[in-house]
């Protein structure tokens, strides 16, 4: 079994990436700007009003593990794939980009999970996600080596949607620990939040040691403002990262804390996966121990550059931005 610096967990989806009218958003009664969870008929509905959707593999610590593996990192990968044409294109994808990825349940009657990213003019993305296979994700599908064999393991909080999900998160956090190996957890979304505000608030006093999470999530997190959730936060774990879009980002690491400055970008195509790739420009500067400071303007720069794309994931290596 390799080393590995960081092994990510959470959903395998397909993302399923199209322009979108701000009219059919309000048609579909779909919220501008969040992710919500949809069943296969509604993932059906919306489907049919898209035109030459741009299909690629996703998931939210997918797309940091590309991008960590893009920069040069060490990765793998654990998530829950269907025994479909959307599963081997997720995990040759997954792998052919660098990342370690091998399904362990191969028997489920579910499809693989879709993310339906429809990109307004203004370049905001509304996520719709059908959870298909994911919600299979258990115990079993965990390969124990790969955490053992990690010096981070990366959290999805978007798993926490799952009880059966959030059973393999305390498994893998307690297997972590064990181990010497740190955890960090990404807030996912800020309906995220709301819906597990106790459940996070409790994984992350007793296990997380680096938290990712922008200025909504962590407010929403505390149920404060900005200032008095980082102070919070400051409290609990070691290392955080929060971003701030326009203003930035506000990076920590024992309790002193960096503002790091925007890039500013004039030509905004999709904001889709910027916190994703933020996340893995500060992971593979941690990693590769850079000043905490370093880590978040890596992070704000490759994140500066995903959003003049369509999708989540690098058009160039990332370790053309070390230089």
């Amino acid at each position: 079994m390799s080393n590995y610096q960081v092994c990510f967990i959470g959903n395998a989806i397909v993302d399923i990436i199209s322009k979108f009218s701000d009219e059919n958003l309000e048609e579909l009664k779909i919220p501008k700007g969040s992710m919500q969870l949809i069943d296969e008929k509604s993932s059906n509905l919306i489907l049919d009003y898209l035109k030459n959707p741009i299909i690629i593999s996703g998931g939210s610590a997918a797309n940091t593990a590309v991008g960590f593996s893009s920069f040069g990192g060490n990765c793998s990968f654990i998530g829950q794939i269907g025994n479909d044409d959307f599963g081997i294109l997720f995990s040759n994808d997954l792998n052919n980009s660098g990342v370690f990825f091998e399904n362990k349940i191969t028997q489920t009657l579910e499809k693989t999970s879709k993310s339906i990213v429809l990109v307004t003019p203004d370049a905001e993305r509304s996520m719709n996600t059908y959870l298909g296979a994911s919600v299979q994700f258990n115990i079993d599908c965990i390969n124990k080596d790969l955490i053992i064999n990690s010096k981070i393991i990366y959290i999805e909080g978007y798993l926490f949607d799952q009880t059966d999900a959030k059973k393999a998160i305390y498994y893998c956090c307690k297997l972590a620990k064990v181990h010497n190996c740190k955890v960090a957890l990404s807030l996912s979304d800020s309906f995220c939040v709301d819906r597990h505000r106790e459940e996070f608030s409790d994984l992350i006093s007793e296990f997380v040691d680096i938290i990712f999470a922008n200025e909504a999530e962590i407010q929403s997190l505390y149920q404060s403002n900005l200032q008095e959730s980082l102070k919070k936060i400051k409290e609990n774990v070691e290392v955080g990262a929060i971003t701030l879009g326009s203003k930035g980002s506000i990076v920590f690491q024992n309790q002193i804390e960096n503002l790091v400055a925007p890039i500013t970008v004039n030509n905004i195509v999709d904001t889709t996966g910027a916190g994703d790739i933020f996340a893995s420009g500060f992971l593979f500067g941690l990693t590769n121990k850079y000043s905490i400071e370093d880590c978040g303007k890596l992070g704000s720069k490759v994140a500066a550059d995903i959003i003049k794309n369509i999708g989540a994931r690098p058009k160039v290596p990332l370790k053309t931005f070390l230089n």
